[in-house]
């Protein structure tokens, strides 16, 4: 008992003693580092390690683009780390001001650090940062750890943090600066290690027993980097490269990295990955490396997906093999929500086997099977579309891109192409609907009013046909599961014309199974046949079925209004120009372009229409190397119509030099660009105009600048096209200065100015204005019977606690009108920081996630006392969507 007491103090003044940080001695670097091993950097890591655990389990890959190699949450899933990185991050700074020793960075130990993981709580602060994408943040930390602790072990390891961070800022150039520099560096330290002595087992164990001998050992040494660390980065560059779209460079570090030993799911993922490169460059290797992805037993989907990329890219000699291999896949029921897929797959071999037809046809299951997976719905329907746009079927590759804009899926790969093949495609599907429906009128027209008659029957007959069928329909279908064509392919829901032949063939055939057999007699429907020879004044008592049908196809024939039928002729004119442009440019089906171009010809001289379309075919037999129909075109020109610009452009060749011949050429090509800006084709026209801006020697750039500018204010429904319409001006008038066209441009630019932020105030008559620059609220309306308002409070108050405690956050509530009240959550700096606040709210899966189907919004303090007298959420909820989002 004696020598308890003394016992107890002895510990408790050693341990008082070992707490302070200003005294570097082996029992207060030991207290330190323990403690700022755990309390921070263990901790904070297993923070990092359960999210991102938690992260890869609720993420599903997207196996339609390539695979990132290192998975990380997107800006609005970064939200949702918000939490656990903030409490990591706090965890490592409360051990970094309680442990770092000394305390006191100042005098001859101002640079030093005698507490051994305070660097390695400064790099788990940095990777929260990154986990949480403040990336500016994330890179301050990793540039302080490397200019501060250049003898510890991080000092390479922060460098290589960097490139990451670079990587995802899209710095590209900067970040494989750093990565091929640390391998530079690396190969050099190899070869150095060579020449040198290794240390002895004295001079080791010597160095690990005396801190002071070990740290200016350190010192007077340059810091190794770790194999470790170079293993990291050929992944890392392949990722840089995927990012940048250099997949050559991608493939070779992938090469480099499969090589190394990682763990079996990571390098199954490389694996993987490299094959898509490989399938992307139309590479046989691509098979051999998703068969080894194959073998490497992975989970389900990648095993599923390495299986089918293996069928769609193997190289023709083993199609049997893999073709069986799908048909056993289609008979495992585990692989029904994988069937679209299968039949994709299936459709490829037989293409690559010139089996057409069955391609096709296992083409259409894959879309019909397609109910799940929109992406791969949308990738079969383009399949289909561009099979048809290469035979020329433009209208049936029109259907199927329809169908893909269709799709809820707003944002999926090749989008952009997408999108500009389907305003292609519209715009023939339009003017070719047009000319047809035009056609069939005046062929109506041209008959004489018995046979009209007759034709409206046949009419009448295929329209009930058709009603019947629809009538049919819902029983044929609870009847037979069997697949079946989607229904915006079916010709029964095309445009319908009354003098296509094959529409009325289809249609007998469709009357026939409806109504039998029939002798072929005018009036079939009457019930009474002799109810044809009363006189016209005398009362009948029959009525044929459909009568109003018959009327009113009767009525809308413009057979009598002349002006109608010239408006008709007018505009089937203009459609067939625009038809002839199109393949003439774009298709480039020049074949179709001589036929259309022909017609304006042999139907509208002298119209100005038509005078171009002989400009236009005397540019296509040159292409197609037909030279006499080119001359008879020319001889028309010159002789008909001497004095168009179009004769101009032909004559006078002869006597010009080689810069007056560029000069024309250019001029030719303006002409041409013009002409398809006259026929609607803004984004052909805005991408030629886009490329010839930038050289800054064309003779005609001021031209080229402003027909793009008028483009761009043609196809002006996104914001980006808006910014690119101001700068397009802005460089016009900076090019152009001093001519009329620049003028032109500042005027617009003036115009643009005033207008972009007024016209929208005036067209919807608010009061509020956009300032995004002030102070912002947040507001959640809470209706009356909605919610518990101080539940609803202390949940709010809760996330932002956890969330955004650094913003000092205050809640309170308030009445908009007599049933609802606000949330009000202050105070936000600035439009950009509240919306970071609306976006985290509306993804957060906690308490607050039952709010989520209520109005809420973000709003300046000015703007809140309009909503207060307007009593109503609702109009500024449109200002709200315009503005913010």
């Amino acid at each position: 008992m004696k020598l308890i007491k003394p016992s107890i103090l002895f510990f408790a003044l050693a341990f008082f003693w070992s707490c302070s940080t200003e005294k570097n001695k082996v029992l207060n670097r030991e207290f330190h580092n323990l403690h700022a091993k755990y309390n921070g950097f263990f901790n904070a890591n297993e923070i990092i390690k359960v999210t991102y655990n938690d992260f890869l389990k609720t993420r599903k890959e997207n196996y339609n683009l390539i695979l990132p190699i290192f998975p990380l949450p997107d800006l609005e899933q970064s939200k949702n780390w918000y939490a656990p990185m903030d409490t990591a991050y706090r965890k490592c700074e409360l051990v970094i001001f309680s442990h770092r020793m000394p305390h006191a960075k100042k005098g001859k130990n101002r640079n030093r650090e005698w507490c051994k993981y305070i660097d390695d709580n400064w790099m788990t602060m940095g990777k929260t940062r990154f986990y949480k994408k403040d990336l500016p943040n994330a890179l301050k930390i990793f540039q302080h750890i490397e200019n501060h602790y250049e003898i510890e072990d991080n000092y390479y390891e922060s460098i290589f943090w960097q490139s990451k961070v670079l990587i995802e800022m899209g710095a590209f150039d900067e970040a494989e600066e750093i990565l091929l520099s640390l391998i530079i560096k690396f190969e050099e330290q190899q070869l150095e290690a060579k020449d040198q002595e290794k240390l002895s087992t004295k001079q080791k164990v010597r160095l690990a027993l005396i801190y002071n001998e070990r740290i200016d050992y350190l010192e007077s040494k340059e810091p190794v980097i770790s194999p470790n660390i170079i293993h990291k980065i050929y992944p890392t560059l392949a990722d840089l490269y995927i990012q940048n779209k250099s997949y050559k460079k991608a493939i070779e570090n992938l090469e480099i990295a499969v090589e190394n030993k990682y763990k079996k799911a990571f390098k199954t993922r490389l694996f993987f990955v490299l094959a898509q490169l490989y399938h992307l460059e139309n590479n046989f290797k691509a098979s051999l490396y998703y068969q080894e992805v194959v073998e490497r037993n992975p989970e389900y989907e990648m095993a599923f997906q390495a299986k089918i990329n293996r069928a769609l890219s193997f190289s023709g000699r083993d199609s049997k093999a893999i073709k069986s291999q799908l048909l056993k896949m289609l008979k495992d029921d585990k692989n029904i929500e994988y069937f679209d897929q299968i039949y994709y797959a299936l459709a490829e071999i037989s293409f690559k086997n010139n089996l057409e037809e069955l391609g096709k046809e296992q083409l259409q299951k894959s879309i019909n099977l397609s109910t799940n997976n929109v992406p791969q719905k949308i990738k079969s329907m383009k399949r289909m579309g561009d099979l048809f746009f290469e035979k020329s079927q433009y209208i049936k590759s029109y259907l199927y891109y329809d169908s893909i804009q269709k799709t809820a899926l707003k944002a999926y790969q090749n989008k952009d192409q997408v999108d500009k093949k389907y305003k292609l495609l519209k715009n023939i599907f339009t003017n070719k609907t047009l000319i047809e429906k035009n056609d069939s009128l005046f062929a109506i027209c041209a008959l004489d009013p018995k046979q009209r008659t007759d034709k409206i029957y046949e009419v009448l007959d295929l329209e009930l046909a058709k009603r019947a069928k629809k009538l049919e329909a819902p029983l044929i279908a609870s009847a037979n599961k069997a697949l079946s064509i989607p229904s915006s392919n079916s010709p029964i829901n095309q445009s319908f014309f009354i003098w296509d032949q094959k529409m009325l063939e289809r249609g007998k055939v469709e009357f026939d199974k409806k109504w039998g057999k029939r002798i072929l007699e005018d009036n079939w429907r009457r019930g009474s046949k002799t109810a044809m020879f009363l006189e016209e004044n005398e009362e009948t008592s029959f009525s044929f079925s459909n009568s109003e049908l018959f009327d009113e196809l009767s009525q809308n024939l413009p057979c009598d209004n002349q002006n109608q039928l010239k408006s008709m002729k007018d505009s089937n004119m203009i459609s067939l120009f625009n038809l002839g442009i199109i393949h003439h440019y774009e298709t480039k089906n020049l074949l179709l372009s001589e036929k259309y171009f022909k017609r304006i010809i042999e139907n509208y001289q002298p119209e100005t229409q038509s005078i171009a379309s002989i400009y236009e075919l005397y540019n296509i037999y040159k292409d197609l190397e037909r030279p006499r129909e080119s001359r008879e075109m020319k001889e028309l020109l010159l002789s008909k119509y001497p004095k168009s610009k179009y004769s101009k452009l032909l004559s006078g060749d002869e006597n010009l030099n080689d810069s007056q011949k560029a000069m024309k050429k250019e001029q030719k090509l303006y002409s041409q660009l013009f002409s398809l800006y006259q026929a609607g084709n803004y984004s052909k026209v805005l991408e030629t105009c886009s490329y010839k801006t930038k050289d800054s020697t064309n003779p005609l750039i001021c031209q080229y600048g402003l027909l793009k500018a008028y483009s761009l204010k043609k196809l002006n429904d996104t914001a980006n096209n808006s910014r690119e319409l101001i700068n397009t001006l802005k460089f016009i008038s900076n090019q152009c200065l001093g001519t009329d066209i620049a003028d032109q441009a500042i005027a617009v630019l003036n115009d643009l100015k005033i207008k972009t932020a007024q016209n929208l105030m005036k067209k919807e008559n608010w009061k509020f204005n956009f300032s995004p620059d002030t102070i912002h609220y947040f507001i959640l309306i809470a209706p009356k019977g909605g919610f518990s308002m101080n539940k609803a409070k202390n949940n709010v108050a809760d996330f932002n606690s956890v969330n955004f405690s650094d913003l000092k956050l205050k809640v309170s509530n308030t009445f908009l009108n007599t049933s609802d009240q606000m949330i009000i959550v202050k105070r936000f700096d600035n439009s950009k920081k509240a919306l970071d606040y609306f976006l985290a709210f509306k993804v957060n899966n906690g308490a607050i996630k039952s709010y989520r189907k209520e109005k809420f919004f973000v709003v300046t303090p000015q703007n809140l006392k309009e909503l207060y007298l307007e009593k109503n959420t609702d109009n500024y909820l449109k200002f709200f969507k315009e503005f913010y989002q």
